[in-house]
């Protein structure tokens, strides 16, 4: 059918169209930099220091492909391989949620709206989240490698339970809060569930929950066995949380707001403060008027289930981080909580249409342009507040290493910039924004890749350095003086 190209092409085609630009900038983001030496000089570091996190896979992988690329130069390749993972997301939730009872078009508008999400920004601009994303995938194939059997009972429906939770315990291995995306699918095909299926509702989402929470147990426990038999060293981020009602006032006041906004970016600074807190409040309205409407309706089966979906599903989507004592915002941790929201905001509207509260056309027009504000949002964000800053950061220390003539006994010095000095006028938190070389350890690592672009792998005989770094003006004589607080001049609103 055409309408089943369409879908097809504008689902495969529109993450590359819009993460294009950021994707074959030239630069790297924060860690990026030390994984490209690590992977290379130091074997087996990356794999010791995920692993003490709880992803052992995670650090695998990033050592293998970083050793392949070993330049800033090549990060786009796996900044594209991100993205083509992204769309083959996209594809996978297009394909399950319409066999499952939405339509081409709204399963098509759910999928690529995810992996435009603020989450999928992230993703595609920085090297190392690759992984982020097969996680995600993963997520999703565990959910369906249980679905397609669920309803027939039986050795295959064991068969199927036993292959979901392998499939999600491996997802736990890479990145567990993405692990969490399989509650996306499950609330999503438990929403248009008809009743007619062989399973009531309560025991087909017991089911795929039992195999999510089994499948991520099995995880846990592999890597805490790691931990006593001194494999790996446990880190102290892995910790649990001691102070949950604290814990879940945070919860509702940074994850949850942010991502009830969707595609409007949270500010340190509170820039566009007005416009982030009305994005939630219409998305909230939007799910109250779709709620009201089933309970309107007296459909006692839809009530319960937008009842779970919107009270208790979304902190099992977030489970990860309300369980870890480490309480981290970025955005690259709400790929399933902000997945969720989209699903709800989809549903709600498809409520209001059947009882048509809104016209066809009018739903099919919201839906358009929760596409199109999705896909402006993400190009402007990931090249305007991500590759754009990167690259002048790496710009003025490659082109620095470029012009000078190095000796001996050559003596380097950068001064660090404050966050005052950024090139962008918005940021949050270590995302959107925010700056590599103002750390302690980035801008040496930096300094490394661009001798890489200068010299290789080995520098020439009878070169050497010392390397400093610091906030103030250098006390002494340097041969080499890099002054990032120019990146100030570069700031565009």
């Amino acid at each position: 059918m055409i309408r089943t190209r369409i879908c097809l092409y504008v689902l495969l085609l529109t993450p590359l169209a819009v993460y294009w630009q950021t994707v074959f900038h030239e630069y790297g983001l924060r860690d990026d930099y030390s994984h490209l030496r690590e992977a290379t000089e130091e074997p087996g570091k990356l794999v010791r220091f995920t692993a003490s996190h709880g992803r052992p896979l995670y650090g695998a992988l990033l050592e293998t492909t970083f050793a392949q690329v070993s330049e800033v130069e090549r990060l786009p390749w796996l900044r594209l391989t991100t993205v083509v993972l992204l769309s083959l997301l996209a594809l996978a939730l297009w394909r399950q949620l319409y066999q499952s009872g939405w339509t081409e078009i709204e399963a098509a508008v759910i999928g690529l709206g995810i992996v435009l999400l603020p989450a999928g920004q992230i993703a595609a601009s920085w090297a190392v989240a690759w992984p982020h994303v097969l996680t995600l995938l993963l997520a999703v194939a565990g959910f369906s490698a249980i679905e397609t059997e669920l309803e027939r009972g039986g050795l295959k429906r064991l068969v199927a339970l036993v292959g979901g939770s392998l499939i999600y315990c491996l997802a736990g291995l890479l990145y567990q809060s993405n692990a969490l995306f399989a509650v996306v699918p499950i609330a999503a095909v438990l929403l248009v569930r008809t009743g007619r299926e062989p399973l009531t509702d309560m025991r087909w989402s017991l089911i795929h929950l039992f195999a999510l929470v089994v499948g991520l147990a099995i995880s846990y426990a592999l890597v805490k066995l790691m931990f006593v038999a001194g494999v790996f060293h446990e880190s102290p981020r892995m910790q649990l949380e001691t102070n949950p009602l604290t814990k879940l006032g945070w919860f509702f006041w940074m994850p949850l707001a942010n991502a009830l906004a969707l595609y409007v970016l949270r500010d340190n600074y509170d820039t566009g403060a007005v416009v982030f807190w009305a994005a939630v409040l219409v998305v909230v309205a939007v799910l109250w008027l779709g709620y009201r409407t089933s309970v309107a309706r007296a459909d006692a089966t839809a009530r319960k289930k937008w009842l779970v979906c919107l009270l208790g599903i979304p902190f099992l989507a977030h489970a990860a981080s309300l369980a870890a004592a480490e309480r981290a915002v970025g955005y690259r941790t709400l790929f399933a909580l902000s997945g969720l929201v989209l699903v709800l905001v989809v549903f709600a509207l498809r409520s209001l249409r059947v009882a048509e509260r809104i016209k066809q056309p009018v739903y099919y027009s919201s839906l358009a342009l929760i596409a199109l504000i999705a896909a402006l949002t993400a190009n402007r964000n990931a090249r305007s507040l991500i590759a754009e800053p990167q690259g002048n950061e790496w710009e003025i220390v490659r082109n620095a290493v470029q012009r000078m003539t190095f000796k001996a006994d050559t003596k380097v010095y950068l001064i660090t910039p404050r966050l005052d000095d950024r090139s962008t006028e918005r940021m949050f938190t270590d995302e959107f924004g925010s700056l590599s070389s103002d750390s302690d350890w980035v801008p040496k690592e930096m300094f490394k890749s661009a001798l890489r672009n200068r010299f290789g792998d080995k520098l020439p005989k009878g070169m050497g350095y010392t390397f400093d770094s610091g906030q103030q003006e250098p006390a002494g004589a340097y041969d080499l003086v890099i002054d990032m607080r120019k990146l100030k001049k570069l700031r565009t609103p």
